[in-house]
């Protein structure tokens, strides 16, 4: 079992977090399909995103969930709300067995002043955070079902093509903005075109290769969002 030591490493958290800081780092694993956190909870933790698969969504008045974003380590999570003393605005879903270093909101807080590289990275992470927002609400404007639904299924599938999280078509409709005739048409002429398949309410990716050109990576976030500095061996 890897331990908060083997992340702090692993990704030279030391560049951006003070000593007494990582000190206060606590490890967290979620097993698949839990929340990590959800929106409207009050925001007391600042997540380092280190294993795993993640989806953030946002949930209108009328019940329905819209996509924000996939993403994958490294990354941070809960910084938008760290000094509003706020509510979370996502909630963020595990689509895998997902590991997080958790810091409580009060600690940084109170640690901001002696911190400006932790600061810094944030900022940046923000910047980076609120352009893909702004782009994902575009993309239910501009880009057509079959893209949307392509874009998800290449950002959630396992290594075997399996999709991890929901494969209820009236949920990835909401997600991805489209009525539930619209998903089924762009699903059909997929399944027509043999890049997936749907079988026992289950979806498959059969031909990535032929998948790619319609999804442009829409919703998709690989991931690499370290601090900067020396990466270390093995990444």
């Amino acid at each position: 079992m890897e331990t908060v030591e083997t992340y702090v490493e692993r990704y030279a958290l030391r560049e951006i977090l003070s000593p007494d800081l990582v000190d206060a780092l606590r490890l967290v694993e979620k097993e698949p399909g839990t929340l990590l956190i959800r929106a409207g909870d009050p925001a007391r933790d600042l997540f380092f995103f280190v294993e795993g698969r993640v989806k953030a969504y946002s949930t209108l008045e009328n019940g329905q969930s819209v996509l924000a974003a996939f993403y994958k380590p490294f990354d941070v999570l809960g910084e938008a709300e760290l000094f509003s003393s706020g509510s979370y605005a996502l909630s963020v879903e595990t689509l895998t067995k997902t590991v997080c270093l958790r810091l409580s909101a009060g600690v940084v807080a109170s640690a901001a002043e002696r911190n400006v590289r932790l600061l810094t990275y944030l900022c940046g992470r923000l910047g980076a955070k609120l352009t893909d927002r702004m782009l994902a609400e575009s993309i239910n404007l501009r880009y057509p079902v079959e893209n949307r639904l392509a874009s998800y299924l290449m950002a959630s599938m396992d290594g075997d093509g399996w999709i991890v999280g929901t494969d209820n078509l009236g949920e990835l409709a909401d997600f991805l903005g489209a009525s539930y005739r619209q998903l089924a048409r762009a699903v059909a002429g997929l399944r027509a075109s043999g890049v997936m398949d749907r079988r026992r309410g289950r979806i498959r990716v059969l031909d990535q290769a032929g998948l790619e050109p319609l999804a442009r990576d829409l919703y998709a976030h690989p991931g690499g969002a370290e601090p900067q500095g020396r990466r270390r061996e093995g990444r």
